[in-house]
């Protein structure tokens, strides 16, 4: 198993860093802007701009009131953060099985003395490392952001619930996309079925939240378990959000578990 990760390790090297580079680069540039302009003034203008049915989406964003605090916990919730963690769970679960049936590598590497269960396991193991990694570095960017630029802080727990809830997050989409790695051949299809339903999951929490007659719809989307305002302004995770993602997580990597280890990788 040792060697399956540190051969992973080879493998994603580059793009794993790039990957923490971008999320804690994004930010750590929204501390350097939240420090250089008026935060009020400019809430103000644009909630003057826009139109009505926007506001209640903008302010359910900035956590009613665009004060710096506000701002920095929606750079958590920006696309561009959850497409940085999504995209890694998504890769890494893809390929883990189907990639390497499409590549013509399953049957070699489990020509050597390792079992499909240490096989899997290891894939798993290297996934929540990586996953555990990137959030801890992500969170580290606003860290040193609001240290820097002078930035009132939020404290080191509500930091640690942050890094927690973004860590589930991206667990849940793992387990989802391994499920489909092990009943696919196919890397790329794989992750097309993953970015698609996190993308849907996305949409849906948007729409549940602007319109009240589709608010039903939110407990079905994860992203309404992952809440970065409520987490950073209020200092307060919802244990329902814990409990979902992480049964979420632990039953979609089992399920693929149990049928990996009957399926047909010829």
């Amino acid at each position: 198993m040792w060697n399956l990760i540190k051969r992973l390790s080879g493998r994603y090297r580059l793009f794993l860093t790039l990957t923490a580079i971008l999320l804690s680069g994004f930010q750590y540039l929204i501390c350097a802007v939240v420090s250089t302009v008026n935060i009020t003034d400019a809430f103000s203008d644009l909630m003057s701009r826009i139109p009505e049915f926007m506001r209640t989406l903008v302010e359910q964003e900035f956590f009613g009131t665009l004060n710096p605090g506000g701002i920095l916990a929606f750079g958590w919730n920006h696309p561009i953060s959850q497409a940085l963690g999504t995209a890694t769970a998504i890769v890494l679960a893809s390929r883990a099985v189907a990639g390497e049936i499409e590549g013509g590598h399953m049957e070699f590497i489990l020509s050597h003395p390792i079992s499909r269960g240490q096989y899997l396991a290891g894939q798993v193991l290297f996934a929540l490392l990586i996953l555990g990694i990137l959030s801890i570095v992500g969170v580290g960017g606003t860290l040193l952001g609001q240290h820097l630029f002078d930035l009132e802080l939020f404290g080191v727990v509500p930091l640690v619930k942050l890094a927690l809830n973004y860590f589930l997050l991206q667990c849940a989409w793992y387990g989802i996309t391994l499920l489909f790695s092990v009943f696919g051949r196919e890397a790329g299809i794989v992750a097309t079925i993953g970015f698609l339903l996190a993308v849907v999951s996305y949409i849906v929490q948007v729409i549940g939240h602007l319109w009240t007659r589709a608010s039903f719809l939110l407990p079905y989307s994860l992203h309404t378990y992952y809440a970065p305002q409520t987490v950073l302004n209020e200092n307060t995770m919802q244990g329902t959000s814990l409990l979902v993602l992480t049964v979420v997580c632990i039953t979609t990597v089992a399920a693929a578990a149990g049928y990996f280890y009957r399926k047909d990788i010829q």
